[in-house]
């Protein structure tokens, strides 16, 4: 399965003469996670990005009141202990300046284990949504022949009723998440999922992984995100 790369314009060729146009007063940056950093929570990442942010001697815009914060934004969240590929975080500036100086001072002061990918303009007040995400997960040899035969039965359901309850305090929830299941394919003992977003609902990796007869704990800290398609583009040098 070919699996798309999230939608925004190549990097520009660093080694082409010229000055490198100046991005909008917000830009879009696209980083991997991987390592030990996939067990950040989502706060803590939004730290991590800020403190990396500040460093880097970013223009940033910060929000009013009492305790002030960078106008930073994840529009999607990791589950702890997930890698992502593309993670995309969205920053607002107090004024334009150029991409490629921007990627350079960020790229300088990251975690090893947080890459910076590239730096592009993005439309402001504009929060982009996910439309398809695709994840692979490495499967443990023994597990291999039980995925397998479950793998048919979950393609040719008409429907997938999960139970959900994110709180202590909260009621479970029973939900048909079937039509969020675009593929499923598992190569050798490497599995590949394509789930679909509409709005803010879709399946969950652990929740196919549970279908799979595969242990959703033993495994949750394998899966990695490795695309996302957005329903814009991001305009300008990478």
């Amino acid at each position: 399965m070919t699996v798309p790369s999230m939608s925004v314009q190549a990097a520009p060729d660093a080694t082409r003469s010229g000055p490198t146009e100046p991005a909008a007063a917000r830009v879009a940056l696209e980083y991997d996670v991987t390592g030990e950093l996939r067990f950040l929570s989502h706060h803590d990442e939004l730290r991590m990005l800020t403190r990396a942010l500040v460093r880097a001697r970013w223009p940033l815009a910060w929000s009013h009141g009492f305790s002030p914060r960078p106008r930073l934004v994840v529009p999607l969240p990791r589950s702890v202990g997930m890698a992502a590929d593309a993670q995309l975080a969205l920053v607002n500036l107090e004024q334009p300046c150029r991409t490629e100086e921007l990627r350079g001072r960020l790229a300088a002061v990251l975690p090893a284990d947080c890459i910076l990918r590239r730096v592009t303009g993005a439309r402001p007040r504009v929060v982009p949504q996910a439309q398809h995400v695709h994840y692979e997960v490495e499967i443990e040899r023994h597990d291999v022949a039980r995925a397998e035969s479950r793998l048919p039965g979950l393609l040719a359901a008409r429907s997938l009723r999960v139970q959900r309850g994110d709180g202590s305090h909260q009621a479970v929830r029973t939900l048909d998440v079937r039509r969020f299941v675009q593929a499923v394919e598992l190569e050798g003992a490497l599995l590949r999922l394509s789930l679909a977003v509409q709005g803010q609902q879709s399946a969950r990796p652990s929740e196919i992984l549970e279908e799979l007869g595969l242990d959703r704990e033993r495994y949750g800290a394998r899966v990695r995100r490795v695309a996302v398609q957005w329903n814009i583009e991001f305009a300008g040098p990478g």
